[in-house]
């Protein structure tokens, strides 16, 4: 069956059309709006540089078929500036959506990647996992959520009668102040969280002294405004802890939606030490907010899930593979990596 389909790259601003009637009619929650600032964003105005879409072609018909994104990014290892390529917004039409169509498309956007760019990687969905890995890419671990509750009112209302939960829920946030503080207790610093714009002096200072052993996607005040402050993205906002001396020491990126407060980036220069102190500050603000509850996405190094353990984070089931290219300057080893929502350009 792969005989019968070509590949071609495609301009992304002069195919445009044909890209987004992709995005919209298979990958779940685009809408016109959403797929045109998605482009215009991603591959189009993207500051780590423009961006390489490939599109699938059945013999005989002039409407793609397939696309593939090759989604620039800015790496940093050690001193080294790698441009990186996210394989992401992947989508075939369900009429074409064999396993040769389908790995045929992958397979050519992965050897599009290694001639033009330093290093790939891919946060693919369930459906397209498979098709990374006979691709030839390289499982190397998951991104995993993380969650911590802060209020018990709508769980409880869950499992017990409603005038239950209401004598309960009080108890039991109490208890969970009362951790919390202890948790704060055990740490070697306390840091206050307030909210900033996305052009504050003190996320650049912050991105300056980030840890060289690290793999970090480029966390600049630039890349920060890029990647979450467009309002097409969401309504997010960021803020910035610091010690009793005023110091910043990390930052958070976060929305709230019904309750519910969903970070998208965290980042310190030490992760290894101020993850947890940054993010129990960050837990008070989200408190104060009215959250219910604080989730994250993260793939990295063990230390720095132990850290997330320490605020009072647990593990959820779910998880998103995370696959790189062989022999391209991307590390194998989970150790290097800070990958974070940030990270992940499907959205």
């Amino acid at each position: 069956m792969a005989g019968t389909y070509t590949i071609e790259d495609a301009d992304p601003a002069a195919c445009g059309e044909a890209i987004r009637t992709l995005w919209v009619d298979n990958l779940q929650g685009h809408t016109p709006q959403s797929a045109h600032a998605k482009l215009a964003l991603g591959y189009v105005d993207n500051p780590a540089g423009a961006g390489s879409v490939l599109l699938l072609f059945a013999d005989g018909e002039p409407v793609a078929k397939g696309v593939q994104g090759l989604h620039p990014r800015t790496f940093h290892h050690g001193d080294r500036r790698l441009r990186a390529a996210g394989l992401a917004d992947f989508a075939v039409d369900a009429g074409h959506r064999s396993l040769g169509p389908a790995l045929m498309l992958m397979r050519s956007g992965v050897q599009r990647a290694g001639e033009r760019f330093d290093m790939t990687y891919g946060l693919p969905n369930a459906k397209a996992a498979p098709v990374c890995q006979r691709a030839g890419l390289k499982r190397i671990g998951a991104m995993r959520r993380h969650a911590k509750p802060l209020r018990s009112r709508a769980l409880l209302t869950q499992r017990l009668p409603g005038w239950m939960a209401g004598v309960a829920a009080p108890l039991v946030d109490l208890a969970l102040r009362t951790i919390d503080a202890v948790r704060a207790a055990r740490l070697p610093m306390r840091l206050v969280f307030r909210d900033c714009d996305w052009d504050d002096p003190s996320l650049d200072a912050l991105w300056a002294r980030r840890d060289p052993q690290r793999l970090w996607s480029e966390r600049s005040a630039e890349m920060l405004r890029w990647r979450f402050g467009d309002r097409s993205r969401g309504d997010w906002r960021i803020g910035v802890a610091a010690d009793r001396d005023g110091h910043a020491r990390g930052h958070v990126t976060w929305r709230l939606i019904d309750g519910f407060a969903e970070v998208g980036d965290f980042f310190t220069p030490t992760p290894e030490r101020t993850t947890a102190p940054l993010l129990m500050a960050f837990t008070r603000a989200a408190r104060h907010a009215g959250a219910a509850s604080i989730s994250l996405g993260f793939f990295g190094s063990p230390a720095v899930e132990r850290e997330l353990a320490k605020a009072g984070f647990r593990v959820r089931p779910q998880t998103a593979p995370v696959f790189v290219a062989p022999g391209g300057a991307a590390p194998e080893s989970a150790e290097a990596w800070h990958l974070t929502a940030f990270d992940n350009d499907a959205d």
